[in-house]
């Protein structure tokens, strides 16, 4: 019996930190939202891209085995229209795009402050089939390593980040083009965005969030000829933010 008495108090002293912490710990926070805006996309001189767009976002921080970090990711879902003063116009062009994101405090109180990490950004649209002008087209894909940076207020946050590494695919072969075409992967380098947004506290779970965001990408490599041109992407909307708890 004195065994057992004393085998559980030892228990219990080990115990009874631990579980003091897990009464402590702040529980992990997931925020869902979804969002509604316009996204306009051009290749100066060559043709552009607009539409309306969907959007549906999700952020996770005080996760147990990173309390430090914040995962964030986003997908936008869009129907564009395409014109060009040189292959004409089409209507009904799929564009899906999608941030993942992981970003660390360098200096915050109370959740405010400035944040770095790192992202990576997927693009894709659909421009198959033919134009007004009867010229074909393709799908176009890309992959990209951003570094962001964050400066995060109680009302509003600005990001901005620098393109570390792209790649981006065109498939010509779609193209239907005489003589045929082979798909090309280019390498981009240069690039930069901006975003401001908003945040607009409507009860303790729900908030809407009005942004503005800017992408601006360089002149990629030439790979047999052919390389993916500098561009500008504007996009503008609001995202609904809720907390299931």
């Amino acid at each position: 019996m004195h065994f057992s008495i004393l085998s559980f108090l030892r228990l219990a002293c080990l115990v009874a930190p631990v579980a003091a912490f897990a009464q402590n710990a702040t529980p992990p926070v997931v925020q869902w939202g979804a969002s509604a805006g316009v996204n306009q996309y051009k290749e100066p001189g060559l043709m552009q891209l607009q539409g309306p767009e969907m959007g549906l976002h999700v952020r996770a921080y005080h996760l147990p085995r990173m309390p430090q970090v914040q995962l964030e990711a986003d997908a936008l879902f869009g129907v564009q229209q395409y014109t060009s003063s040189k292959t004409g116009s089409m209507n009904g062009v799929h564009n899906i795009e999608t941030r993942w994101r992981a970003m660390h405090p360098v200096f915050t109180h109370k959740q405010q402050g400035l944040y770095a990490g790192l992202g990576i950004h997927t693009l894709w649209n659909d421009l198959r089939g033919s134009s007004t002008t009867g010229s074909g087209g393709y799908e176009r894909s890309a992959t990209q390593l951003w570094l962001p940076v964050r400066w995060t207020a109680h009302f509003w946050d600005v990001e901005a980040g620098v393109l570390a590494f792209g790649r981006h695919t065109s498939k010509l072969s779609q193209a239907n083009t005489t003589p045929p075409k082979a798909d090309v992967v280019n390498t981009q380098r240069q690039g930069v965005y901006v975003q401001g947004q908003l945040h607009l506290q409507m009860d303790a779970r729900h908030a809407l969030s009005p942004y503005v965001r800017y992408t601006g990408l360089g002149d990629s490599d030439v790979v047999d000829h052919a390389y993916e041109p500098a561009s500008k992407r504007w996009q503008l909307g609001v995202i609904w933010q809720f907390s299931p708890h």
